[in-house]
């Protein structure tokens, strides 16, 4: 399992990237996070803390 951010749904806030054990998550320019999937462990401690519910985890072969 890996995190995908939809965009749509993000705001930038930068709870995500905190809360991220393994720093698999970095804000980009123009306020876009990017997942880095060969970092992401799939904890899902992104997922359960945004209150956008933009973050999501998918399994690999779906990317």
């Amino acid at each position: 399992m890996i995190v995908t951010v939809d965009e749509e749904r993000c705001v930038g806030c930068g709870a995500c990237i905190e809360a991220c054990p393994v720093h698999a998550i970095r804000m980009m320019r123009g306020w876009h996070v990017r997942v880095d999937a060969g970092l992401c462990i799939g904890c899902g401690t992104c997922v359960g803390l945004c209150h956008r519910n933009a973050p999501k985890l998918i399994l690999e072969d779906d990317i």
